[in-house]
């Protein structure tokens, strides 16, 4: 089968490789659609993710892709009670957790000491078959493609949510008008949230209020603190940062309520210098919130298709996966310019 294969980092080359022997037991074989293009992609593509191998010494050779689009191909025995058929469209929850750890037995699998990633830690869903266990895969009907591949960086939204446990009413602010940043306002909004986004792009404050902002700030015009504690009224209840960048979580601190939620899921290497004194005075909760669980999944499926024909029309360009790299390279080099590119594997 064919395949997109990061050889090394900054090499991806699209090869003939072996095609998976067939579901085991529990397991389903998937025909990979379309694949969106994540940051985190991106981090490990250039050889920049912090992650620990669990196949030898090294990430690499490894078949990349864990926002998955697919349709079913065979189901493996013991999966009559899955409810899935050859055929149906599928979303794919690329992460799974030992169950052994600290965070596991505390329901926290998000975090596992010892979580595997498709795509990262095994081969990902930039191949022509993949197999994944069947509790790992979500039927969504007659959701677009687009739709279905968006369903994973929309659970790491829904996760931010809940974690800053947002409620109906509440004013929220996003920081960061990427993708997570566009789902996180979409996870909110599906919780009855008033949603301000901060985003210095013009093309993302745009996307922002067509997919539903009441209202956005560009954060270079000096008065996003005044934006954001007028749009609060009483107070900013949550601020999600979702750039990962220093600055964001000063802007955090300094705008959220006494009393409030900071949630912080952009991925970042950065050392933040931060005042100390909001802390006590302020008395906030500052919460990471890092991938997702299946209840995400589940959650963020329904959040994607209230979306619908808005959310789809901001998602694209597609490139065939032939042109894989390009696919990486207009995601890393201009990533203000699309909200989510993506790679048509098959169909």
């Amino acid at each position: 089968m064919r395949a997109a294969v990061t050889t090394k980092p900054g090499v991806l080359e699209v090869a003939s490789v072996d095609a998976p022997a067939g579901p085991g037991p529990n397991e389903v074989l998937l025909r990979p659609e379309l694949v969106g293009v994540c940051g985190s992609d991106l981090h490990l593509f250039h050889g920049h993710l912090p992650v620990t191998p669990r196949r030898g010494d090294s990430l690499y050779p490894v078949i990349q892709g864990h926002e998955v689009c697919a349709v079913v191909e065979e189901l493996g025995s013991g999966t009559a009670s899955s409810g899935l058929a050859v055929g149906d469209r599928v979303a794919v929850w690329p992460l799974s957790s030992c169950g052994a750890c600290y965070p596991c037995g505390v329901g926290r699998g998000s975090v596992c000491d010892a979580f595997e990633l498709i795509g990262v830690h095994t081969n990902g869903g930039l191949a022509e078959q993949l197999v994944v266990a069947a509790d790992h895969v979500f039927g969504i009907g007659d959701l677009a493609a687009t739709l279905g591949a968006f369903v994973e960086p929309m659970a790491v939204a829904v996760h931010a949510i809940q974690r800053g446990r947002v409620e109906a009413g509440e004013p929220v602010v996003v920081l960061g008008g990427g993708p997570i940043g566009q789902a996180s306002l979409l996870a909110a909004k599906a919780k009855g949230a008033r949603v301000c986004l901060s985003e210095p792009v013009a093309a993302r404050r745009e996307r922002a209020l067509a997919l539903g902002a009441d209202e956005v700030a560009d954060p270079a015009d000096g008065d996003l603190l005044d934006r954001a504690r007028t749009f609060g009224g009483r107070g900013v209840a949550v601020v999600v940062d979702t750039t990962g960048a220093p600055a964001g979580l000063r802007s955090a601190i300094e705008m959220v309520a006494s009393a409030g939620r900071v949630v912080v899921v952009g991925i970042s290497g950065d050392e933040a210098s931060i005042p100390l004194g909001p802390f006590t005075d302020k008395e906030f909760d500052v919460l990471g919130s890092s991938c997702h669980d299946r209840r995400d999944v589940e959650a963020a499926i329904e959040v994607v298709r209230a979306a619908g024909a808005v959310l789809e029309a901001q998602l694209g360009p597609e490139y065939p996966l032939d042109r894989a790299a390009d696919a990486f390279e207009l995601a890393g080099a201009h990533p203000e310019s699309a909200m989510k590119v993506f790679v048509r594997v098959t169909g």
